[in-house]
């Protein structure tokens, strides 16, 4: 059609110039009335929230605002905001229902913009406000399976069992098909979430359609299809699952429902694409689904199915077509800031840049990957710390109603008390001699126990101030064992990237990514454990693995390294203080391999788990230690690994129950010679 037009207009006739004017304003004024009624909605709700004076109906005007201002601008802040003032007033003017109610609505805008666990606890704080009390049974309803709903979402599978369940329970009694059908979906929904529980889905979901189909809810009935058409593609039974997506097909074009026929679609080339046997009916399916979704301008779906697009041609070997697919998607992943996808997409790309050889924009494409992961945890603590926030003001407002009722009781407690002070003094007054004998005794017995509490509290300050030096000591000492852990590694670090500059000078492009991702996952280890005080002694063998395997380049095809005993079931109970193995491995390396003669250069480690007692044995075939005291070298390497780990056993042994014990053995044969070095570490976890 734009062709059309710009020749039709190029060629000046007047005719329909004048046309085109008369239809753009027409546009204009449509979409400035529709806008205006819109705004106008917003409006009239600002204004019944600014002007109502009856607190209830306030809250109402402030929860139905919140809601329209996301309907219609999706502005989180603003929403949130209403919502928020809508739960603080209703706590004020103490309605239970009503400030369930306020919950409620305030976890549901939570749950849109995908703040799950906020809205969790929301929804559950709701429920249980009403549980127990002579409310609308449709209000515990639709607090239980609201969260029972967000909790799903929130992958916490149990929890939404449990609410649905609830919600659930309540429908049977009031014999409500809708809310029945509602609550058996999404118990289906929670059992497919569950390893080893996903046949116990099928049938909720039957039950759900049985009930959707005679309350004539064709909508609820296509969740419902589609529902039990996904089971049926989990099981692998691709025939059933697509007899439900025909009827689920049907459903949707005699409701003329343009939303439901894409995703309908979607399904259908899902389904193929997971049986791989017809990869072309995939896509025939996905481009219809794609076409419908580009018509109703959803861009999120339009790049997820570009996606599945390029996964099929992927699959198919048509490497071309899928980059072409992925770097589309990717394009829209990233107008619309959708960062699954941009992680998925940057990652095949990746994939495919690799298999053609171009490592360079590989590793670019698998960089920009990692950066979307890191920036998602980034996002992520964000999102629970204002949630804890939050939450924590919330409570705090709660803990102040609940402390401005007591004070008003303690008020009302005081009044009472000056009464009967003041008739208690006309007694005092007639015994004023009786008294005094009494107040002298009691002022006796207060002196004691003031000297009591006095001697007591000095007692526990003492006693508190000795606790505190303990503290402190304690972590001065575990202050000492990090700076020292942090002397081991500069040297190395170095070395690999030295190392890894030499394999790209000489062009070993391969052999550098392969040592460059074996740095990048030692590296990572590296920050990862520098957190914690000891690890699991896996974690310590997987390091010395990767350091062994970094400082293999070293060594012209004669290095020879193994770890036996990792298999063992105790070794998970075996904790050890991070990278205590390295300086052993470093030194049998520097100074005992790489100086040796042996056509096979041999260093393993060996792990004997016993009761209570764990030993690392670290062997080398090496020129020993004397040699290497009596050898002198232009550049000797100087090594600072043996003063820094016997400091650091001697901390951990001050700092904590277990102790590490250290023996070295110098092997030698009949005659003397050095046949290598054989250190013994010995592990107390007592």
């Amino acid at each position: 059609m734009k062709p059309q037009l710009t020749l039709i207009l190029s060629s000046k006739n007047v005719f329909y110039k004048v046309l085109k004017v008369v239809l753009l304003i027409c546009y204009v004024i449509s979409f400035n009335q529709l806008s205006a009624q819109q705004k106008s909605k917003i409006d009239s709700l600002k204004s019944l929230v600014k002007n109502t004076t009856v607190a209830k109906l306030k809250v109402d005007y402030q929860m139905k605002l919140a809601r329209q201002i996301h309907r219609e601008q999706h502005n989180e802040a603003i929403e949130i905001s209403y919502a928020e003032d809508a739960v603080n007033l209703a706590l004020k003017i103490n309605d239970t229902l009503l400030y369930a109610k306020a919950l409620d609505n305030l976890g549901l805008l939570n749950r849109y913009h995908q703040l799950y666990d906020q809205a969790l606890n929301l929804h559950i704080k709701a429920f249980k406000l009403v549980e127990d009390k002579d409310v609308e049974t449709l209000q515990k309803m639709i607090f239980a399976n609201n969260a029972g709903v967000a909790a799903r979402y929130n992958q916490k599978y149990d929890t939404s069992i449990s609410y649905y369940m609830k919600a659930l329970s309540i429908a049977e009694k009031e014999n409500d098909l809708k809310n029945i059908g509602i609550a058996c979906n999404g118990i289906g929904n929670a059992l497919s979430g569950l390893p080893g529980r996903e046949d116990e889905s099928l049938s909720y979901f039957e039950r759900a359609l049985k009930t959707q189909l005679e309350l004539g809810n064709t909508l609820g009935a296509a969740m419902n299809y589609l529902s039990i058409a996904d089971y049926y593609v989990d099981k692998k039974d691709y025939v059933t699952a697509r007899q439900y997506l025909q009827k689920l097909l049907k459903l949707n074009q005699d409701r003329n429902d343009i939303f439901g026929l894409a995703i309908t679609y979607e399904y259908f080339g899902t389904s193929y694409l997971k049986e791989a046997k017809n990869y072309d009916k995939a896509i025939s399916y996905y481009e219809k689904s794609f076409d419908l979704f580009k018509e109703l301008k959803n861009k999120r779906k339009v790049a997820g199915l570009l996606y599945r697009i390029g996964q099929v041609n992927y699959n198919k070997k048509n490497y071309n077509k899928a980059e072409d697919y992925f770097s589309e998607s990717l394009e829209i992943s990233q107008q619309i800031n959708q960062l699954g996808l941009i992680i998925a997409n940057t990652f095949k790309i990746s994939q495919l840049l690799e298999k053609k050889g171009d490592y360079k924009k590989a590793l670019e494409f698998y960089k920009i990957s990692e950066t979307y992961e890191d920036s998602i945890k980034i996002e992520d603590q964000n999102i629970k710390i204002e949630a804890l926030t939050r939450q924590y003001n919330l409570e705090k407002k709660e803990s102040h109603i609940q402390l401005l009722e007591k004070d008003k009781a303690l008020q009302k407690a005081v009044v009472e008390q000056q009464k009967e002070q003041l008739e208690r003094r006309r007694i005092v007054t007639i015994l004023l001699s009786i008294g005094l004998i009494f107040i002298l005794i009691i002022f006796a017995l207060q002196y004691r126990n003031y000297r009591t509490k006095k001697k007591t509290s000095e007692r526990i300050s003492k006693e508190e101030k000795e606790k505190m030096n303990a503290i402190y000591e304690r972590n001065i000492a575990q202050a000492e064992i990090l700076v020292t852990r942090l002397r081991v590694n500069p040297h190395f670090l170095f070395n690999s990237l030295n190392a890894i500059t030499y394999l790209i000078q000489s062009e070993q492009n391969a052999k550098a990514i392969k040592y460059l991702k074996i740095f990048s996952r030692y590296t990572r280890m590296v920050l990862e454990t520098s957190k914690h005080h000891v690890i699991p002694l896996q974690e310590e063998l997987k390091l010395a693995q990767y350091y062994m395997m970094l400082e293999e380049n070293r060594f012209e095809k004669d290095f020879i390294f193994n770890i036996t005993g990792d298999n063992s079931e105790k070794i998970e109970n075996v904790f050890i203080p991070p990278l205590l193995l390295q300086p052993f491995l470093e030194n049998a390396i520097w100074h005992g391999l790489l100086l040796s003669e042996n056509p096979e250069k041999k260093l393993s480690i060996h792990i004997v788990i016993n009761q209570h007692k764990a030993q690392i044995i670290i062997k080398d075939n090496g020129v020993g230690r004397d040699k290497n005291k009596n050898r002198k070298r232009k550049k000797p390497h100087k090594s600072m690994g043996m003063q820094i780990i016997k400091e650091r056993i001697e901390l951990y042994n001050k700092s904590n129950p277990g102790k590490i014990s250290l023996k070295i053995i110098d092997k030698k044969d009949e005659d003397g010679n050095a046949l290598g070095t054989e250190i013994h570490i010995n592990l107390n976890q007592n």
